[in-house]
């Protein structure tokens, strides 16, 4: 094992207490590629120069019916290219976010890097400045995407910046900035080193970049807890995941063995998701899921809120003001499945000019948002 996995999941008892203390277990919290809704590529469109003031004004609207709501935290997926190619602007609009989910008391789960991505041949660098326009009809807003039959069945393999050893040095500068910067904020809930290591065919390729970011992060010694999400890597079809949920790959069990948290994405129906709850017990850490919300495969609002809360899970559901990126549509990969009704929304809970998907889903979320209390069982999650 690495130096980062010799420090480990659970680094030490001071970051879990401080996760639970800011009620992060079990208060249901809003998922991070809704801010702003206005751009298919709303993350870059916010943290880049161009057109950041209108990129902004939609931010602050949808955190302002976030706050309303009572959710009290964001996960969000750091535009690195912006980083890369304007630095300043890119710390100077991280600090105005930040000071306007602090307005609220909401805090932010960052995501640093992450394997759903496209074939090399299908990667095209992200430009900034003015941001495409969307084609109808595709999730996420481009038929050119990681979630076709060809990459997640192993077909094709995603290609990762973080492949290319010339990246290395300016990635490292990236992370070890950032932990300079925030690693004593507590705005930052904690750092989600890795989203979903091992989709798109790459199984344990990203794992020795994944390693290196743990341990820069953990020699900044960074008060946040730092977690890389577990979410099917291995499995055979995308129903045996959901009928059958564990680890199935290699590359999980190392995610599970640097996070602090255990944190995991599942899509499936109320009864499967109650039983990976109790299989992941067994790491004896607090759990988090940042995935869910798929009406199509009966994960919803109405069911799994109220048991992520009374399992003392938390939660950060997909979505939340449909936009350019087309969030309501289906994956590619699944809409010839048997049992696929597209006519449902898949994430998303208000419309764009905030009008309710589903008022019963607000009713439900109001009322979980309600009350905050942590659950007594929460205290078995608490690893030794």
């Amino acid at each position: 094992m690495t130096g980062g996995e010799k420090k480990g999941g659970a680094a030490n008892e001071e970051k879990m207490d401080g996760g639970r203390s800011m009620g992060v277990v079990p208060c249901p919290s809003m998922y991070f590629r809704v801010i702003p809704s206005g751009s298919m590529t709303g993350n870059l469109w916010l943290f880049q120069e161009y057109g950041h003031k209108e990129a902004f004004r939609d931010a602050a609207r949808e955190i302002a019916l976030a706050a309303e709501l009572g959710f009290n935290s964001i996960r969000m997926v750091l535009p690195f290219e912006v980083y890369r190619q304007e630095k300043e602007a890119f710390f100077r609009h991280m600090d105005e976010f930040l000071e306007l989910l602090g307005e609220y008391d909401i805090t932010l789960m960052p995501v640093l890097f992450g394997d759903c991505c496209v074939p090399r041949e299908k990667y095209r660098a992200p430009r900034l400045g003015p941001q495409p326009e969307p084609v109808p009809g595709y999730f996420g807003g481009s038929p050119v995407t990681p979630f076709d039959d060809s990459t997640q069945s192993g077909e094709s393999i995603g290609y990762s910046i973080t492949d290319d050893p010339e990246n290395r040095p300016v990635i490292e500068e990236y992370i070890k900035e950032r932990a300079s910067r925030y690693g004593q904020d507590p705005r930052i809930l904690m750092w989600n080193v890795w989203n979903e290591a091992g989709n798109s065919g790459r199984l344990s390729r990203s794992l020795p970049m994944m390693e290196a970011v743990f341990t820069w992060l953990r020699e900044a010694d960074v008060m946040q807890p730092l977690t890389a999400d577990v979410w099917g890597a291995g499995a055979d079809n995308p129903y045996g995941w959901l009928k059958k949920p564990g680890i199935y790959a290699e590359i999980e069990e190392h995610s599970i063995a640097l996070s602090d948290i255990i944190t995991f994405h599942y899509y499936g129906d109320y009864t499967h998701s109650r039983q990976y709850v109790e299989f992941l017990r067994r790491f004896n850490r607090p759990l988090i899921n940042t995935e869910w919300l798929h009406r199509p495969f009966r994960s919803l609002i109405q069911t799994h809120l109220p048991m992520w809360k009374k399992e003392g899970v938390g939660s950060y559901f997909f979505g939340f003001v449909n936009g350019k990126s087309q969030f309501n549509y289906v994956w590619e990969f699944i809409k010839n499945l048997p049992d696929i009704d597209t006519s449902l929304w898949m994430h998303d809970i208000f419309h764009e000019d905030f009008r309710p998907y589903d008022r019963e889903e607000i009713e439900v979320i109001r009322e979980c948002n309600r009350d905050k209390t942590l659950p007594e069982n929460i205290g078995r999650m608490k690893r030794s």
